[in-house]
């Protein structure tokens, strides 16, 4: 449970990923829209085309689908600035796709297209959304099309610059965090305040914190580890075992679990931590720096990823400069004599 599986420099790759899902949107609608007459207000130029906002606001709905807490970002200035400089990276980039990985991205759309279609038969709620979108099911398939394909380009492209990654840039990547590779053994009691398979609410953290300070002080009185986890620990996977996680790597946990368990004197019983599943009583039983020369070919891999993502974001910048990117998103909605604001996040400028 306390494990997390986010990658390092997720939130750039998350951008660059979902930011490509625009890319068929041009083609795909580009056409009909210049049928219609009505083209819509350029809202970013580059060095070889421009981005519409009526393209943005379908790429807006269609976001909206794949991951509905992508409205919650639209609707700040500079995220969405910064998405459309993504996007048009991406689709510059698209051209260097291989052939392969086109025919593996046509795989994928069409089940990705036939779980669409079956979505939209019995989920009225979809469909209304795709129609008051003006979002056809040919247009979405093509932006997944194109998102599977720029996937599999992203990840080819960090395999492309790990052999570029020297020893020393590892150490130094290594020496931003040592901490990380500790060998840990810790005992805690999670006493959670959410379902994580549900996210229904166990406990408020009031009740929680205050549950974890008592466990915490039958546990200085002497009490069982043993017993006082089964009682009261959420936690399936350390529950049954006295509350025990023995010699693993503190990177492997919740960060501030993982700080926890680098910072906590040895043999004590800590106060309670709070992490994004509860409250944890802790105590670390031992801790193992691990010096550089120690660590195991699969640490060095992974930090040797890491500057390679690092490298990846320096090469996506760096096209993203070379294309002179001018952005130009229509003002903010003024408030109505009333005070309330237009609450659509992607509302655009009439079309001219």
């Amino acid at each position: 449970m306390l494990h997390h599986n986010r990658m390092p420099y997720r939130r750039l790759a998350m951008l660059t990923l979902a930011a490509v899902m625009l890319v068929a949107l041009i083609s795909a609608c580009g056409k009909k829209e210049e049928a219609s007459g009505s083209k819509g207000t350029v809202i970013a130029t580059y060095k070889g085309g421009e981005v519409i906002d009526k393209e943005f606001d379908k790429y807006t709905a269609f976001q909206t689908i794949m991951n509905p807490q992508s409205a919650m970002y639209m609707s700040i200035p500079q995220f969405k600035e910064q998405f459309i400089k993504q996007y048009i990276v991406s689709k510059v980039l698209l051209k260097d796709i291989s052939d392969e990985d086109k025919k593996a991205a046509d795989t994928a759309a069409d089940s990705f297209k036939k779980q669409l279609e079956e979505a939209r038969n019995t989920q009225p709620e979809l469909k209304k959304h795709m129609d008051d979108s003006d979002l056809s099911v040919k247009e979405a398939v093509a932006m997944y099309h194109d998102l599977a394909a720029f996937q599999s380009y992203y990840a080819a492209k960090g395999e492309e610059l790990k052999p570029t990654v020297k020893e020393e840039e590892i150490k130094a990547e290594y020496d931003k965090a040592p901490s990380d590779f500790n060998i840990v053994s810790v005992r805690h009691i999670l006493i959670g305040t959410t379902d994580p398979e549900t996210g229904a609410e166990l406990k408020s953290d009031e009740d929680a914190l205050n549950l974890a300070k008592e466990v915490k002080t039958k546990l200085e009185a002497g009490g069982d580890w043993n017993a006082l986890a089964k009682e009261y620990s959420t936690d399936t996977g350390s529950k049954d075992k006295g509350g025990l996680y023995e010699k693993q790597q503190a990177k492997a946990w919740v960060a501030e679990f993982k700080d926890a368990a680098n910072k906590q004197e040895i043999g004590k019983v800590g106060d309670p931590v709070q992490t994004q599943f509860g409250y944890h009583v802790m105590k670390v039983e031992s801790r193992e720096a691990t010096p550089y020369d120690k660590l195991k070919t699969e640490d060095k891999d992974g930090l040797k990823s890491a500057v390679a993502q690092t490298k990846l974001s320096e090469f996506l910048t760096a096209e993203e400069g070379k294309l002179e990117i001018k952005v130009t998103l229509p003002a903010e909605p003024t408030p109505t004599a009333t005070g309330s604001p237009d609450a659509s996040p992607t509302a655009s400028a009439p079309a001219k």
